[in-house]
């Protein structure tokens, strides 16, 4: 035998078809080098490509975080606007109506009024006014049956731009604030309904009427019954629809009215 060879025996279970090969040392060799390069790479290559997936998986997390805290700012960013805006609203109502009012939000109040450069009169004029337009009397007393709801938008079949008090028919419906009627007539939606304009970019609308006692035009304060309840238009039971604008964006009435 060659010293520089070695013989591979390999027996099957039947002895007779046993066979040998012949491998010299130098090929030995060189397929040891090639597995164990192959093996070091593949180390490499999971190793590599494991980090690699692992860092593609934290970038996904990161992102989709990234994008979670985004939203929760821009929610926060407006619940902290409409926070600012109704404490706004209500120190004007409080001062409007003689409710003692915290000794830092009288500062502010005044110098927001300094700043202004309005006289006093014109200031207690003022703020009458905007008392006066604030839809907080409840048009008529009974139970919620539908709340208001926009979040899932127009398309939405539970949309629902204001609230539904259920009321008997013939209840008279009162407006909400002083101001102008703007629309008096019917609709297929609502039935008989009310659209009013109380300024400073606030209206209010009182749907599914029995019948109007208000024209187009005609202005009536705080209180004033403007109509009768009913079940007119796309309704299944006497109530009144109240809808508010602000800004020609519907708001929650719950917002304004009072307790």
């Amino acid at each position: 035998m060659d010293k520089d060879t070695f013989t591979v025996i390999v027996v099957p279970h039947d002895p007779q078809k046993t066979r040998n090969y012949e491998i010299s040392y130098r090929l030995f060799h060189v397929l040891v080098a090639f597995v164990c390069i192959g093996l070091v790479a593949m180390v490499v290559f999971v190793a590599t490509y494991g980090k690699l997936l692992l860092k593609a998986r934290e970038s996904l997390v990161l992102a989709g975080q990234v994008e979670d805290l985004t939203r929760r700012n821009e929610r926060i960013g407006e619940v902290v606007r409409n926070l600012s805006e109704l404490h706004a609203m209500d120190l004007k109502v409080r001062q409007m109506l003689g409710v003692d009012i915290a000794g830092e939000d009288s500062l502010a109040i005044y110098r927001s009024q300094e700043s202004d450069g309005l006289t006093d009169r014109e200031v207690q004029s003022g703020k009458e006014q905007m008392l006066r337009s604030i839809p907080c009397f409840w048009p008529v007393r009974g139970y919620i049956t539908k709340s208001y709801n926009v979040s899932g938008g127009a398309g939405d079949p539970d949309h629902h731009p204001g609230i539904d008090i259920g009321v008997e028919r013939g209840t008279p419906v009162r407006s909400a604030a002083s101001g102008y009627i703007v629309e008096a007539g019917w609709d297929d939606a609502y039935g008989y309904y009310v659209l009013m304009d109380h300024g400073y970019g606030i209206k209010t609308l009182y749907g599914h009427n029995d019948r109007l006692v208000v024209m187009r035009g005609e202005r009536v304060g705080r209180g004033q019954t403007i109509a009768y309840s009913g079940n007119t238009g796309r309704s299944t039971a006497p109530h009144l629809h109240f809808e508010v604008t602000q800004d020609n964006v519907h708001v929650d009435p719950l917002k304004y009215l009072l307790k």
